[in-house]
């Protein structure tokens, strides 16, 4: 292996390599992640790869460097989700049909089923977290209570101009410095599972995405008994024609006392939370199916009987039609 000149940087004690030669850093880089494509567009530029990496149970956290300015071209990422961000330098990302100029205001998000290109400019150094794809989508069905999701998508560019993103990358940040210093990941199975679980719940709420609108659904933090049977039913079977009386009868009380639980405890009826549920299915079917599923059969998925009063229910919602939102490209 070609050494180079010792440098700190973040995660510094997980050294994986540092290398000047290309064919190196492609593979061993493409173990960690996947295969792609590594090319050098001047050659006068100064060539100094480096990368620091540190495994968790269901992601890892890593921080990667080409010093000089590269095109990296994996296509499909498949198995992981991968956020980069940039602590120095600029990149060009292409994920999919959403491209992004990152830098250490903008992060990125690559979803792994959309085809990836990118342009990692003269130095340029990333904080990159890589999330297995499994884990995460579990994680957003466990968060959504929905068990039927789709896929899942999020909107590439991370701007840390949103308030929640930023307190994402700041903890993020964190959590490298903590590594370094002997704790979380790399060293504390106990709590490794927790700041995993944390992290991707707080992803998920920061970053837009495909099932954002079905976690903006009120939650109650310590639902009673009723509340919680009640719920169960709702996102089981919500494509179906449920009635007042049928939540109701589910949960084991009378419909009046049902909504004396959901207004206290969610600020809304039964049926207003049915509703809800139903329209922020529609959404997620209309950001990752779009192109494969009519809307008038997303609007039967999504448990609405009538086309009209969907369509005009969603855009009360949204404030876009159904169709409109289906022709939207930041999930594509």
């Amino acid at each position: 292996m070609a050494m180079v000149d010792a440098q700190r940087s973040p995660l510094d004690r997980f050294r994986s390599f540092e290398t000047r030669d290309l064919d190196e850093a492609r593979d061993i880089v493409g173990r960690h992640f996947c295969s792609h494509r590594l090319q050098r567009t001047n050659s006068r530029d100064r060539f100094d790869a480096c990368q620091n990496r540190v495994p968790g149970c269901h992601m890892s956290l890593n921080y990667l460097r080409y010093g000089a300015d590269v095109v990296i071209d994996p296509g499909e990422l498949t198995d992981f989700f991968l956020i980069q961000i940039p602590l120095k330098g600029e990149a060009l990302i292409r994920n999919g049909r959403s491209e992004v100029t990152s830098s250490p205001t903008v992060a990125s998000v690559l979803n792994p089923d959309l085809a990836t290109h990118m342009r990692w400019h003269a130095g340029c150094e990333q904080l990159l977290v890589q999330i297995d794809r499994t884990y995460l989508l579990e994680a957003a069905r466990e968060l959504t209570g929905l068990d039927n999701l789709s896929g899942l998508r999020f909107e590439t560019g991370m701007t840390q101009e949103r308030p929640a993103a930023r307190t994402w990358v700041r903890w993020v940040r964190a959590l490298a410095r903590a590594a370094e210093a002997g704790e979380g990941f790399g060293h504390d199975g106990v709590n490794l599972r927790h700041i995993e679980e944390c992290l991707v719940a707080d992803l998920l709420a920061a970053q837009p995405n495909t099932v954002s609108a079905l976690l903006e659904q009120p939650r109650s933090l310590s639902a009673p008994a009723v509340l919680r049977r009640a719920l169960t039913l709702v996102h089981n079977r919500f494509a179906e024609p449920l009635s007042l009386w049928d939540i109701a009868k589910a949960a084991g009380t009378t419909p009046r006392n049902l909504q004396i639980v959901f207004k206290r405890e969610l600020g809304q009826s039964p049926i207003s939370y049915l509703q809800g549920t139903r329209l922020a299915y529609a959404r997620h079917l209309l950001l990752t199916e779009a192109g494969h599923l009519p809307i008038g059969e997303v609007a039967d998925l999504s448990g609405h009987a009538h086309f009209g009063r969907f369509c005009g229910a969603y855009r009360a919602r949204f404030g876009e039609s159904p169709r409109e939102t289906a022709r939207k490209t930041r999930f594509k």
